[in-house]
């Protein structure tokens, strides 16, 4: 931690179990303290706005009723746009993640993730401002401020074009059309990012776009 001071947390989750064992999991540590849960999006952004120990961090469930994941996620980045975000999903869907990122997440974690991940991408968010657990284990924090190790200085303007296109929510034939190659040529980019930056999956492509500044909060709010 960068101080003494508790950071402050917020759960929406719809499932009062699951919201309480995040809860404990969450207390654990001194350096955290959850000062408000919701059940849904909308009881979320109430209590929000009401609060006189406003959150840092908000660790917030993707399928919820009355306003789901990604309708909260974008209320609360127009409304408290320094609010930071770990997405929940009980679901390792690749699309649906890229769309909370796209929304603004800083991070996303599956519901089953162990104790020591948990505290891990609440660490990494606090600060770092962002948490993906492939860029962890690709050592990615530390080789871009390496000037001789930077991953940036290995790729080309077609495979940043390239994964400016995997942060949208364009399928890989989809990004293809797009870039005017065939689908065996979209593979071979992804492929080559995947051994250039120790990486496994789209969703970790994406996190590195973010992190390295390759896209903008405003592309990705955007529609390419």
């Amino acid at each position: 931690m960068k101080n003494n001071q508790e950071v402050l947390i917020a759960i929406a989750d719809d499932h009062e179990m699951f919201r309480d064992a995040v809860k404990n999991i969450v207390s654990i540590s001194p350096d955290y303290k959850v000062v408000i849960e919701a059940e849904n999006g909308q009881q979320l952004i109430d209590r929000l706005a009401h609060t006189h120990d406003f959150p840092e961090i908000c660790i917030l469930d993707i399928q919820m009723p009355v306003l789901n994941g990604y309708e909260t996620l974008v209320e609360l980045k127009k409304r408290w746009p320094d609010l930071k975000v770990l997405a929940l999903s009980m679901f390792n869907h690749e699309f649906s993640i890229i769309k909370m990122l796209k929304n603004g997440a800083n991070g996303y974690l599956l519901k089953g993730a162990k104790l020591a991940e948990v505290q891990t991408a609440l660490k990494d968010i606090h600060e770092k401002g962002y948490y993906s657990s492939e860029l962890v284990t690709s050592n990615f924090f530390q080789l871009v401020h390496n000037a001789n190790e930077n991953p940036l200085l290995k790729i080309n303007e077609r495979e940043i074009q390239f994964l400016k296109y995997c942060c949208t929510e364009l399928s890989y034939k989809e990004i293809g059309k797009a870039m005017g190659v065939s689908a065996r040529t979209v593979e071979g980019y992804r492929n080559t990012l995947f051994d250039k930056l120790n990486l496994h999956t789209r969703v970790g492509l994406v996190m590195f776009a973010i992190n390295t500044g390759i896209v903008s909060d405003d592309m990705m709010h955007a529609n390419m």
